[in-house]
């Protein structure tokens, strides 16, 4: 029989202990056992998370100083002994079948290296409140494979559900630290770039969602300017055609727009579509510094 991959689960926490124990007791609980659970405490001023840990064999605890997000991931894939990688937010937690159906995919599939799913929305609590966050049933399909240019500037995958190979981690394709919100947009675009994934369209996680101006999802304002940030990436990764920066560059200016257009709505970009086209590289370098 083939032996189990070794799942590494790292859940990043930041001064928040409302929630970490639920999201900790949802990998414990999995259905799936061969796992390591990491949790990350990124600077806390209490260490909570420690104690939380203590209370389950399997989850290990880890202090760095604060960095952000970006770098607790980081920090956490570093650390990790597994085959595959599981990113879980402090807020958030899994269904229990989580992780058995993605390996199960994964090991099925070798030539998929991400797979992920829809997520059930819940309130404070953690009652679900009958929304879903995911592809529509006519739209699943085009969540598979190579899903580049569909998703590029458009959607990423929600951020409790995918589950990663390690291989796929390297020096340039990992979160970019100096990106402080969107973060993940900015790493699973180049993700699809290069590489296969697989939907599954069930809801495999509870994303929760609360009224908390800190947030990192609610500063939209913070999301501006990304795509600049985005581009310089993709060329640091070795993408060198001109051309496909160029396509590239169009998307993100459509997106640049939308998100510009979304926080400042009383000042909205109007770029014609000769500057769309043509110019895209230039617009996103000149026309969205706040």
């Amino acid at each position: 029989m083939e032996k189990q991959p070794l799942v590494s689960v790292i859940i990043p926490t930041y001064n928040r202990d409302t929630y970490l124990l639920q999201a900790i007791e949802s990998v414990v609980n999995q259905t799936y056992t061969h796992i390591e659970i990491l949790v990350v405490d990124d600077g806390s001023s209490v260490p909570y998370a420690k104690d939380f840990c203590d209370r389950f064999e399997k989850c290990n605890y880890y202090y760095k100083e604060n960095g952000g997000l970006s770098s607790a991931r980081n920090f956490g894939v570093s650390k990790a002994k597994g085959d595959y990688i599981a990113f879980l937010d402090d807020d958030d937690f899994w269904r229990e079948d989580k992780l058995e159906k993605q390996v199960a995919q994964l090991v099925k599939n070798k030539e998929i290296d991400l797979v992920h799913s829809a997520a059930m929305v819940v309130d404070e609590s953690g009652k679900p409140t009958g929304k879903i966050i995911g592809a529509s049933n006519n739209k699943a399909q085009s969540r598979s494979g190579n899903v580049f240019w569909n998703a590029l500037g458009t959607w990423v995958v929600k951020s409790p559900t995918p589950l990663i190979r390690k291989k796929v981690f390297s020096t340039h394709l990992c979160f970019d630290e100096t990106i402080k919100v969107g973060e993940d947009i900015d790493f699973y675009q180049r993700l699809f770039y290069q590489r296969k994934i697989e939907y599954i369209n069930d809801t495999l996680a509870y994303y929760r969602e609360f009224s908390d101006a800190t947030r990192l999802s609610r500063q939209r304002k913070k999301y501006v300017g990304i795509e600049e940030k985005m581009i310089h990436n993709f060329k640091k990764m070795g993408v060198a055609n001109p051309w496909v920066l160029h396509r590239i560059s169009i998307h993100l200016l459509r997106q640049a727009i939308r998100n510009w257009n979304l926080v400042y709505q009383d000042n909205p970009k109007k770029i014609s579509s000769w500057d769309v086209y043509i110019r895209p590289q230039y617009c996103l370098s000149h026309y969205f510094k706040v």
